[in-house]
């Protein structure tokens, strides 16, 4: 915002005296702006003498561009039309109609190191808060059960997963997305319900002011969620019609066809995103029923919440909205499915777009049973080969302009490794950098990583971390990590320490274990012919300056 201030001054000499001259400025002045000036205004704007249309759109056989005269037509039609002034809705009141909650507090405990307070409820549901004083202005929530799409068999599965996401169009509480926007305007209120491979829960972010308002709404997504196949199909549209742009996208076909490659013997896999094929077959009633379900059992969740917390009003609200939900008193847990993905040596080229870009992801992953010290040596090895490939592959080869390297380690659902380099490049670079650096990866394994830098990663993780003590986000998935997966939940006030001792051999050690196991290398590179196109393209631009130096 200041740039651009800066820029138009710069350019225009536009004056600059300020946002809080401008603020007082617009206090001032902007009272005595009337209808009728307003309206004046618009008719020394809105002339049929000085009007530009301009129409973009996809270059394809199926899509057929308006003419001039349909344009024309089209104002036309707008001048005789008998429009009327917008009439206001009638303002909703409550989202959820008013009720005495009989919910309890049946137990509270503390945890004095994380600073947290946890309330376990009459109805089996527990609250789990950390009061803070990071931003006046956040709170942010989140509330799990675990369990998700993973209890689902596989026919329902393909039949709904791609439904959930559009289940929270439909509304609440017989009021439509359309009013629950008009019904948040000036408040700062965001709710997500959804259903997960590994949970279900919601989440989201307000205030302390508007906390009432966003348990309202939670409330409302587990007892009054809409059905309206009308606003699913709806959904359904507008996805399909971003599907050929999606496809075109080098990159997303890429992501698309090796996800495929890499999931070819699970058959709860059908896409990133559904095809024509998959929204035919998606029952739209079916996941509805399974989410009302999972949703039906309070008593299973576990909420949390971090931020500038009342805890008087919050304990209200908490007894109100929360205590009261409905509750079977089941326990549930995810499961593993028992599928996995494609592991091994493989290389596997995709070719998609005319444009001389490529992207190459270099690939490393298994099963392998669960090490916190591990898990720390891969993701910290990640960062380190970033800095080895960066200097090498762009610095020293001028090859690329960005990529870097990630290494994990998961619990859940079952434990597993991964590792990979990514970068984009010149597809005539593509298999020399591509060699370049694996040579990197292999001299991790060979020598391990130079001390300067591991240092420099540590530097670097202490830095985040000193900033990210101070965040609700930060502890917030530290919380619910502890709820998903069991780790330590003091290792948010651990990690500084645990990240200090790793030594140069720690690295070694996982790069010898797990990057000599199989490498799969996936390379996306333009259609046959791309030469030609840049050919052309170079003599055109050749041709353009010759003429302008004449």
């Amino acid at each position: 915002m200041l740039v651009d201030e800066y820029v138009r001054n710069f350019l225009e000499q536009e004056p600059m005296p300020g946002i809080a001259w401008e603020y007082e400025d617009t206090k001032k002045f902007l009272p005595s702006i009337t209808l009728a000036q307003t309206n004046e205004i618009i008719k020394k704007f809105v002339k049929d003498d000085s009007r530009v249309v301009v129409i973009t759109g996809p270059k394809k056989d199926n899509v057929t561009m308006p003419t001039e005269a349909m344009v024309m037509n089209t104002f036309e039609g707008v001048k005789m039309a008998d429009l009327k002034p917008y009439e206001e809705k009638a303002t909703i009141k409550n989202l959820v109609k008013p009720f005495k909650s009989e919910g309890k507090i049946a137990k509270t405990e503390t945890d004095a190191k994380l600073g947290t307070t946890t309330w376990t409820l009459s109805n089996g549901a527990k609250v789990t808060f950390k009061k803070t004083d990071f931003k006046d202005d956040e709170i942010v929530f989140s509330g799990r059960s675990m369990g998700g799409s993973s209890l689902i068999s596989d026919a329902d599965f393909n039949k709904t997963q791609f439904a959930f996401a559009a289940l929270s169009e439909a509304g609440v509480n017989g009021f439509s997305k359309s009013d629950l926007t008009n019904y948040l305007a000036g408040k700062q209120v965001n709710v997500n319900a959804s259903v997960t491979p590994l949970f279900e829960g919601v989440s989201g972010r307000t205030t302390q002011k508007d906390l009432g308002t966003a348990l309202e709404l939670m409330y409302a997504y587990f007892t009054g969620l809409n059905y309206n196949p009308e606003s699913f199909n709806a959904y359904k549209t507008k996805q399909s019609a971003m599907l050929d742009n999606l496809l075109s996208n080098p990159q997303f076909y890429f992501s698309s066809e090796h996800a495929k490659f890499m999931n070819q013997k699970n058959p709860r896999f059908i896409g990133i995103i559904p095809m024509e094929k998959e929204w035919a077959n998606t029952d739209y009633k079916k996941a509805y029923d399974i989410y009302k379900d999972k949703f039906a059992n309070a008593g299973n969740f576990q909420f949390y919440f971090v931020g500038n917390i009342d805890e008087a009003k919050f304990k209200n609200e908490v007894l109100q909205y929360i205590a009261s939900l409905p509750s079977t008193g089941k326990a549930t847990n995810f499961k593993d499915t028992g599928y996995r993905q494609t592991t091994g040596d493989f290389t596997k080229t995709y070719k998609k777009g005319k444009d001389p870009k490529s992207m190459v992801t270099i690939s490393y992953a298994g099963e392998t049973p669960y090490n916190e010290k591990e898990a720390l040596a891969l993701r910290a090895l990640g960062e380190v080969a970033t800095i080895k490939v960066i200097e090498k592959l762009r610095e020293d080869e001028s090859g690329i302009y960005g990529g870097g390297a990630r290494g994990n380690m998961n619990k859940v659902p079952y434990s597993t490794y991964s590792f990979s380099v990514s970068f984009p490049c010149g597809p005539e670079n593509a298999d020399k950098l591509t060699k370049s650096a694996i040579t990197e990866v292999q001299k991790l394994i060979d020598k391990g990583p130079e001390q300067k830098d591991l240092d420099k990663y540590k530097e670097g993780e202490f830095n985040d971390y000193k900033t990210s003590l101070r965040d609700n986000s930060f502890w917030m998935s530290s919380l619910t990590r502890n709820q998903l997966d069991g780790s330590d939940k003091y290792e948010i006030l651990n990690y500084q320490e645990k990240v200090k001792a790793l030594t140069v051999k720690d690295l070694q050690d996982v790069a010898k274990k797990y990057l000599t196991k199989g490498r799969i290398v996936a390379t996306l590179m333009p259609e046959d012919g791309w030469e030609n196109t840049k050919k052309s393209e170079t003599k055109v631009e050749t041709a353009t300056v010759k003429g302008a130096a004449n």
